[in-house]
């Protein structure tokens, strides 16, 4: 069976403009995009290291810390906002062996990563600082499983990278 065209006339009041087209060809394919985009956007706070996080004793295993990392000037920094293994009643300790303008502060709320910039999945070319033994070291940062967890990778540069990591886990803000 054939199928004859529709009349000149009929296609006429039916036809729709060329800008009618455009439009609605722009809604039908632009809306998914939008919403595609909101959706990204509303991950956004989930995947990046800002925020609290619960850090672990490497020897113990037991937590140690709540860290505050933030962002000043397009680089990531950290701070040390809650000591989880202090005694009652117990002073904060000082960063005694520390570089620079860090020796003989306090530990809570010193200022102990700094420098890191995104780049690709991760953020790298940051500094750590080491409270107990007083040193700096490279290192990396990537967040896990959809912004639950953060593993940080501080290493010296030799030929290659050695060094080790730790993952902490996102928390409230400490009240």
């Amino acid at each position: 069976m054939l199928v004859e065209p529709a009349p000149r006339a009929f296609r006429r009041r039916h036809a729709l403009s060329a800008a009618a087209v455009r439009l609605l060809l722009a809604l039908v394919l632009g809306l998914p995009m939008v919403l595609l985009a909101r959706k990204l956007s509303a991950e956004e706070p989930q995947t990046t290291p800002i925020g609290y996080w619960k850090t672990v004793d490497d020897h113990t295993g037991k937590a140690r810390s709540i860290v505050r990392i933030f962002e000043v000037g397009g680089e990531l920094r950290g701070r040390i906002e809650k000591l989880l293994d202090l005694p009652a009643g117990a002073a904060p300790p000082k960063c005694e062996d520390c570089p620079g303008n860090k020796k003989d502060k306090p530990v809570l709320g010193l200022e102990f990563m700094w420098g890191f910039k995104h780049e690709g999945v991760g953020w790298s070319d940051g500094s750590v600082l080491d409270p107990q033994e007083g040193k700096v070291y490279n290192a990396n940062l990537e967040v896990l499983d959809g912004g639950k967890r953060l593993k940080l990778f501080g290493y010296v540069r030799v030929v290659f990278k050695l060094g080790r990591s730790q993952t902490w886990t996102r928390v409230a803000a400490p009240g």
